[in-house]
């Protein structure tokens, strides 16, 4: 599978992890944790060893998203719930959902779990350009954009206290927008593609596709809702 991380391009598959750890100690997990077998390693210990990269070059959050792409399993903390925002409004967290991130890797589960081979996948967190997920089986092909669910808040600590002057469900239709450009778009940059548009499961997502449905269908682009447990619901779409 390939990953960018900071603009290094990675081609990583399980049997990449497993080699790297041979004969490996697992240093003491202080955080999160991954499952290598019958061992628990640090996922910055292992994301270092497999991809040769310094530790200062990649955060936790990468790693994990990475590894569990791969199909290992993480342990540690729950992510933290919403921050409370005032006037009432939820805020997402910036590691956990609905981030944008957690959907994709979610997203990418799903696929595994149906038999698709994940080709590549967009780092959601550095923002990096092309499609997010990029899928085969057999003889069919699939590319996806993914999105998450915006924030009353602002990620950035310095302007943590501040509540964006757009509401979330008002920037949610802006991200919606952007979503089918970029899959009406993936047809022609990725021919025979299967173009998905992939959102976490709220009542806003769900009444924009409605709304767009006969344009989308005549298009050929599916969207799709993640749930929070990792399931999917794909009204138009057969796995």
């Amino acid at each position: 599978m390939r990953f960018v991380v900071r603009g290094v391009e990675l081609d990583l598959t399980r049997e990449d992890v497993m080699r790297a750890l041979t004969g490996v100690q697992p240093a003491p997990v202080q955080k999160y944790g991954v499952r290598v077998g019958a061992a628990v390693f640090p996922v910055k210990q292992v994301y270092q060893l497999v991809t040769g990269l310094p530790r200062g070059q990649f955060s936790s959050a990468v790693a994990r998203r990475h590894l569990r792409s791969l199909g290992f399993e993480i342990i540690g903390p729950e992510p933290a719930g919403p921050r409370p925002a005032r006037s009432g409004r939820a805020s997402s967290s910036a590691a956990g959902w609905p981030w944008e991130g957690e959907v994709q890797s979610l997203f990418a589960a799903y696929l595994r779990e149906h038999g698709w081979r994940l080709v590549s996948l967009a780092d959601t967190a550095s923002r990096e350009h092309g499609v997010d997920v990029v899928a085969r089986k057999d003889d069919r092909r699939l590319g996806a954009e993914v999105k998450g669910w915006p924030s009353a808040g602002y990620a950035d600590v310095r302007r943590a206290d501040e509540i964006k002057k757009t509401r979330p469900s008002t920037q949610a239709g802006h991200w919606y927008s952007q979503a089918l450009v970029k899959a009406v778009m993936l047809l022609d940059s990725h021919p025979g593609h299967e173009s998905l548009v992939v959102l976490p499961d709220m009542p806003r997502y769900r009444d924009l596709a409605e709304r767009t449905r006969t344009g989308r269908a005549a298009a050929g682009v599916h969207v799709l809702f993640v749930a929070e447990t990792g399931s999917v619901d794909s009204p138009d779409w057969t796995p």
